[in-house]
């Protein structure tokens, strides 16, 4: 951390990412001023602790700054990063100023297309729980902290690596964890190959004595860990790997499994979060503990005590026999996995509700998109979040819904207007459906609009 206190301004603070980093900022005694185009609970929250935040973007917003951070949302074209540049203001990219934050720390960063935020606040938990007193920044608000990012006084600091633009090779942690590498965000990455290449120099920064913590049943991870230099432990169900899960049970919102490293029975681990995927999360976390000393039993009740994330598989309400769970997943393999896990809650129906996220996801993966909702009853497609993407002339919903409909599958509706989702929702959800709103735009309003309407009328459905 600075060793002096600093007038900090960051553009486009109220990200989930910009505001951890702005957040332990403050905690360590900077001041703290941000910008961005609309407020939200979380600058709302920045601001009652006593950060100035700005809503818009001028110049005026920069009030002689020793630094300004940015997210990579900003480009030059924006007032006050260019006032700053022009004005000799150290301006940093966030991740590269979140690798400064963790200089002089033990690093933990989390990477893959999918499971970060679980793996990375799993982490968390588990250092917490065991007294470690972790620094660490989350995409999610997670309830048992308080917000995406903890202040600590340990040694170690645990961070979500973001891939999505790059900004992860700028770190050099101890523990490099790779959940997986999937065609995601193919707007910055021209191919799949691309992405390989990026995700190994990432395994290759890690620092000497630290290891590269990866999931090995992921066929293009494994494509790359010959040409991984660190040392690896891997993860994952099949008994190739160093640690393994097996004697899996999924019931209702816990997963439960055997823990097995090197052919040698460990224990049992129970979390109270559903789904294969999440075991795998899971997986990657016990090894870090084991390879940073931890006993395994005191790991596994540490994470037990994990009760999940904001917007991952959250469960909203639960109204007259109507469940109501709020998901980010925004992505094919993100989807099917979510959905995979639904089926283990028994409902009669599942009614899905997806807002597709940006522009360019759409057109690159339209197909994967028409098949990733083979497990729901029926389909509700609407318009797409832009996120910060310039329309694509021909790309809506629409191609998805094409697509699923030229598979004979008639249990899809496209309803462009999300505002008329829930009156739909109100005239066919009946007794034992489960209602789950996907995406990572402002589809997540829905699900407490339903919530409001079913509170509303439940003793009329049946």
């Amino acid at each position: 951390m600075f060793k002096k206190q600093k007038h900090i301004h960051f553009i486009g603070i109220g990200g989930i990412g910009m505001s951890g980093l702005a957040w332990l900022c403050f905690k360590q005694g900077h001041k703290i001023t941000g910008s961005d185009v609309k407020p939200n609970r979380i600058t709302k929250k920045l601001e009652a602790e006593g950060a100035q935040i700005f809503i818009g973007h001028t110049k005026e917003n920069l009030s002689a700054p020793d630094m300004v951070v940015y997210s990579s949302a900003v480009t030059f074209q924006n007032p006050e990063l260019r006032t700053a540049v022009y004005s000799g203001i150290p301006s940093w990219p966030r991740g590269a100023f979140l690798s400064e934050l963790m200089k002089g720390k033990i690093g933990i960063a989390v990477s893959g297309a999918h499971g970060k935020t679980t793996t990375s606040s799993l982490a968390t938990t588990m250092l917490f729980e065991l007294g470690y007193d972790p620094t660490s920044v989350i995409g999610a608000i997670i309830d048992r902290f308080n917000g995406n990012a903890l202040m600590g006084k340990g040694k170690y600091f645990v961070a979500e690596a973001d891939e999505s633009d790059g900004s992860f090779l700028a770190l050099s942690p101890k523990y490099a964890v790779i959940t997986n590498i999937d065609a995601e965000h193919l707007d910055f990455y021209n191919s799949i190959e691309d992405i390989c290449s990026a995700y190994l120099q990432f395994a290759n920064k890690v620092t000497d004595g630290g290891a590269v913590i990866c999931c090995g049943d992921d066929e293009r991870i494994k494509k790359i860990t010959p040409q991984i230099k660190s040392r690896m432990l891997t993860y994952g169900f099949s008994p190739a790997n160093m640690l393994r899960a097996d004697k899996i049970k999924l019931d209702n919102m816990t997963s439960e499994f055997t823990c097995t490293y090197n052919k040698h029975t460990l224990g049992s681990v129970k979390l109270n979060i559903p789904g294969e995927h999440n075991i795998l999360n899971a997986l990657a976390v016990i090894l870090i503990g084991m390879d940073i000393g931890l006993d395994f039993n005191k790991i596994a009740e540490s994470l037990s005590k994990y009760r999940g994330a904001e917007r991952r598989f959250q469960v909203k309400a639960d109204i007259n026999d109507i469940l109501i769970i709020d998901d980010y997943a925004h992505h094919p393999t993100e989807i099917r996995a979510t959905l995979k896990a639904c089926r283990v809650l028994d409902r009669k129906r599942i009614i899905a509700v997806f807002q597709p996220h940006r522009y360019t996801r759409t057109k690159f993966l339209k197909k994967e998109f028409a098949t990733a909702f083979v497990n729901v009853d029926t389909l509700i497609l609407t318009d797409i979040y832009a996120a910060s993407e310039q329309p694509i002339f021909g790309v809506t919903s629409q191609i998805i819904y094409d697509e699923i409909v030229n598979m004979h599958r008639k249990n899809v509706l496209y309803i462009p207007k999300k505002e008329e989702i829930c009156g739909h929702l109100m005239g066919i959800v009946q007794k034992g459906d489960l209602v789950i709103i996907l995406g990572a735009g402002d589809i997540n309003r829905l699900a407490d609009e339903l919530i409001e309407k079913l509170n509303a009328v439940q003793p009329v459905i049946r």
